[in-house]
């Protein structure tokens, strides 16, 4: 089977057919055009706005109303009063760096070919015009935080081309010696706060303290023979026999807490010196230590599917081909290894967590915001990354939930008037945590720090490291769960819930219409009863019997418990209610399942039956996200068929265009492997990566199951470096649909269990 490569035969003509590069900050997505060529650059400090309070200081008294109402049967009366006295601004939103702009002279071309290599983090361009090979190779380096480009030719001096700069932000372009340059500035705030408050029409302020942050995009270039001139409208390469650009970006971004026009770092030298440093080094030692950079993570986990493979196809038709016929087990091995790439590309140590499109936007004002949403979104994009023994890349989430965990003490003292810190549905680089505008499906619902904080435990679980679970992930753990305890109240039957709640995005049909606000829902309880018993067991992992802990232990056994309606299905609310969208592309109350393991075929075949009637209810059509979520449901109820059924769907050929956001259906992929959800978000590449892991694993730390939800199709083949809970990597062969040989390196003692 063929390397993982992604190719096409023409250049591209949209986003979703460009080929995304990164080194954790820096990213590129390149378009390889011949005359014209453009590459959109991004760094992930760019947002809007800057450092300030949003927090409505009267919300503890309206929570403390919508609960009475709640409880008093108001359901709609609490809904209004949360959506009218407790909403305030949305958050940032996410911007890119500009494009580059790339012009050689016109002509003809043929025997065109584009390809990124996953393997080593570099793409390929080459074509013939007018008798001449020209050929283009890019990669960012992680190590020097640069875009690198080399542009050939097999015909001296036939290398020529102009770099310019465009971008949708304020601007100004300039040059220092060799150098050119481009400093821009963020605007004031984002979109929906423009379109829904008095600043409608302000992008930019004149005053200091509404500046945004600032930011430089520097590009050099060093050629083999002929010239090079710099000016401040771009850079000019004449009759070079080759050449190489640099190009690099930094922000006046500082800090969540810090304003980064009056107290921002140092950005228009630091990024000149990036490229300078980068250009001081021969280019084939710069490519080999950006190669060996990345392999060395890349080259971990390692998936082979015997079969048949279409990778001679360009990617394009590929898909086109797969949505006919099924039978390409390469393009499974790409889908599972492409979502690797991206998290290796798009989040490391030192950089900002993964947004909603991780770090490839061309847009000033993005979906969504390109934001941190935090009810599934971002918790997503790092789903596989320690199955995927991709552990140091879980370092950016980490570092901003230690940031929320200060800035959501605010949130919690103001709306709930409790201790610890809570984070409602959406949050950005400035790690805001208020209920956002808009209707109260979303924007009610403070359960995101619970949920973050399980990736805190589960990376102990996977590396038992008991210094960063003493040192960082308790102290954050314990804080969440004194917001809980706090606000959690007793039922009529005495059980104690949070109340009211809502069901991510979700609604029901209540006396005749539709509500958002339930007593309490399942997902919310679900949440809370995995954030307290992680607590009690780092309490015992780390020998400390904390006040916190003795109040949990308390509280653990009159917890509301996970429920069976009438139907057969998990409740999703407090009373039974027909759900007003049965297909919802949300499935929050099966969170249980997964990513939770409080219902398994194991130990709770009852709960595991009754999800199992959920997800059927559901249906599998799914925006792309969703497809992803609903692989690993699939295969933690051990159906491997099932499963790859919803990869099948998120295989999907989806056109490269500019669409309308679709909530319901519609998910798949984009001609450069892309998630579509649509438009473009980046958690369901990462959902399905996941879930391929998760048919192959499974593991809770005393059990590691072999080959759990293996599919009839993927008869034979091969998966090895993937991780278990408790520390040990696996690998494992299979022929015939069974085991072959296996084997467990390393990681505390475990039960093995070959289901196959």
């Amino acid at each position: 089977m063929a390397d993982s490569i992604l190719y096409f035969d023409s250049p591209a003509e949209a986003f979703g057919e460009a080929l995304p590069l990164g080194g954790g900050k820096l990213g590129a997505m390149v378009y390889g055009g011949v005359c014209e060529e453009n590459i959109n650059l991004n760094y992930d400090e760019l947002w809007t706005g800057f450092p300030r309070e949003e927090n409505r200081k009267d919300a503890a008294e309206a929570y403390r109303l919508a609960r009475e109402l709640a409880y008093a049967g108001k359901l709609r009366a609490a809904q209004k009063v949360i959506e009218t006295k407790i909403a305030t601004k949305s958050v940032q939103a996410y911007q890119p760096a500009g494009d580059l702009k790339i012009t050689r002279k016109n002509g003809n071309f043929r025997e065109y070919g584009r390809t990124l290599r996953l393997a080593s983090a570099a793409a390929n361009v080459s074509y013939l015009q007018d008798d001449v090979r020209f050929e283009g190779e890019y990669f960012v380096s992680a190590p020097r935080d640069c875009l690198v480009i080399r542009y050939a030719a097999n015909r001296k001096g036939a290398v020529s081309f102009h770099v310019g700069y465009t971008c949708g932000l304020r601007h100004t372009t300039g040059c220092a010696e060799d150098v050119f340059y481009a400093d821009g500035e963020c605007m004031f705030d984002s979109q929906p706060n423009r379109s829904d408050f008095r600043e409608r029409n302000k992008l930019y302020s004149d005053k200091d303290e509404e500046r945004g942050i600032r930011f430089r995009v520097a590009v050099k270039a060093i050629a083999q023979g002929g010239t090079v001139t710099v000016d401040n409208k771009g850079i000019t390469v004449e009759n070079a026999d080759s050449a190489v650009l640099f190009a690099a970006a930094e922000s006046s971004f500082a800090g969540f807490d810090r304003h980064p026009f009056l107290n921002g770092k140092e950005y228009e030298n630091a990024a000149i010196e990036k490229v300078e440093n980068a250009a001081k080094e021969n280019y084939d030692r710069l490519k080999k230590e950006h190669t060996d950079d990345f392999s060395r993570y890349y080259n971990r986990v390692s998936l082979q599917l015997d079969g048949s493979d279409r990778s001679g196809l360009p990617t394009d038709r590929r898909l086109k081909a797969f949505e006919k016929d099924q039978n390409d087990m390469g393009l499974y091995k790409l889908l599972f290894d492409y979502g690797r790439y991206l998290t290796i590309c798009g989040s490391r140590p030192g950089s900002q967590a993964m947004n909603l499109q991780g770090i490839w936007n061309d847009m000033i004002d993005p979906p969504w915001c390109a934001d941190y949403t935090v009810n599934i979104n971002t918790e997503m994009n790092y789903f596989p990354t320690l199955v995927c023994d991709l552990a140091e890349m879980q370092q950016p989430l980490d570092s901003m939930l230690t940031d929320l965990s200060v800035r959501g003490q605010a949130a919690a003292r103001d709306y709930y008037n409790a201790r610890g810190f809570c984070l409602h549905h959406n949050t950005d680089i400035w790690r805001a945590c208020q209920p956002v505008q808009g209707c109260a499906q979303w924007l009610f619902w403070p359960l995101a720090g619970g949920w973050l904080c399980r990736h805190l435990f589960e990376e102990y679980e996977y590396t038992l490291d008991d210094t960063f679970l003493r040192e960082t992930a308790f102290p954050i753990m314990e804080s969440a769960a004194r917001f809980y305890l706090d606000v959690l109240t007793e039922d009529i039957d005495g059980y104690l819930i949070f109340a009211p709640s809502t069901s991510p995005e979700n609604k029901f049909l209540y006396r005749g219409r539709t509500c958002e606000v339930s007593l309490t829902t399942t997902m919310t309880m679900s949440i809370i009863r995995e954030l307290f018993e992680n607590v009690v067991r780092s309490g015992e992992i780390l020998q400390e019997e904390t006040e916190v802990i003795r109040e949990i232990r308390a509280a653990l056994p009159r917890l509301l418990p996970l429920r069976i309606g009438k139907n057969g299905r998990i409740m999703e609310w407090y009373d039974e209610r027909p759900d007003a969208e049965p297909h919802h592309r949300h499935v929050s109350h099966l969170y249980a399942l997964y990513p939770a393991r409080q219902i398994t075929p194991e130990k709770t075949p009852k709960l595991a039956e009754a999800a199992k009637k959920s997800l059927e209810g559901r249906g599998d059509v799914g925006t792309g996200w969703s497809l992803g979520w609903k692989i690993n449901f699939w295969a933690r109820l051990k159906d491997g068929d099932h499963a790859l059924k919803l990869i099948d769907l998120q295989l999907r050929p989806i056109p490269a265009r500019k669409s309308e956001a679709n909530y319901v259906n519609g998910g798949g992929s984009y001609p450069n492997m892309f998630d579509a959800h649509p438009p473009f978000q980046i958690d369901g590449n990462f959902g399905a990566t996941a879930g391929i892991a998760e048919m192959l694993l499974q593991s809770d730390g005393e059990t590691i199951w072999l080959l759990p939800a293996l599919p009839k199709k993927w008869a034979a083949g091969h998966i090895s470096g993937l991780r278990a809970k408790g520390g040990a990597k696996v690998d494992i062969k299979w022929k015939d649909g069974h085991i072959t040989d296996y084997a467990v390196h390393g990681g505390k003692p475990c039960r093995i269990v070959k289901c196959r």
